[in-house]
């Protein structure tokens, strides 16, 4: 398989490639982040933020998308927040592209407008601060090929650089990352994340 992982707005830190790594070892991988450069070391999530948003926020996010070399050949896609809503936004750009799943990608707010092609998995965060995340569900559960889950946690808990983070939570989703993409035959995704307590919205 060929897998695509879209980091989130601190971009490719040691935890993101170290999941980079660990998949590595059994399909072939592209790191995609919202920077041409390794950016600095953020203080918290509201630094981030502002650098991403200075570094062209969700548009340069899609140019980076869409100028990747092998985003013909990319067959599963993995996106963290801004990542997440990226390739959500983008996924016109992938069309050898079978399956997607993010994890509390907040700007698909700004993209409510796209058709999912593929089956996603959309994990959302307990709640967000900064928008009514209700709105946000209500207005994806009529398309089709999509599944929500809503997990027990804040945004950012897969992420060790935010203040949200759980490491229990982060070795569920990885956990289920992991098996769902080394999965020979269906879509594993759903059985093994309800396991650990995450509600799910929709089928």
């Amino acid at each position: 398989m060929k897998i695509l992982i879209a980091t989130d707005i601190f971009g490719e830190t040691p935890s993101h490639l170290a999941l980079c790594e660990h998949l590595a070892s059994h399909h072939s991988v592209t790191s995609l982040s919202p920077y041409e450069h390794n950016p600095p070391a953020f203080a918290n999530e509201s630094d981030a933020y502002q650098y991403f948003l200075q570094s062209g926020g969700m548009d340069n996010y899609l140019l980076r998308l869409k100028s990747l070399k092998n985003a013909g050949e990319i067959d599963i896609a993995l996106g963290f927040s801004a990542g997440g809503a990226a390739v959500w936004a983008g996924q016109h750009l992938l069309p050898s592209l079978k399956k997607a799943i993010a994890f509390y990608p907040g700007q698909i707010r700004h993209y409510l407008e796209v058709q999912p092609v593929v089956p996603w998995h959309i994990v959302f965060a307990h709640y967000e601060a900064h928008f009514d995340q209700n709105q946000v569900i209500d207005a994806l559960l009529p398309k089709t090929a999509l599944s929500l889950y809503r997990a027990p946690y804040r945004h950012g808990f897969v992420n060790p650089d935010s203040l949200q983070f759980n490491n229990t939570a982060r070795e569920q989703a990885i956990g289920c990352l992991l098996q769902s993409v080394d999965a020979v035959e269906g879509d594993s995704f759903a059985n093994y994340y309800e396991k650990f307590g995450n509600t799910r919205v929709t089928d």
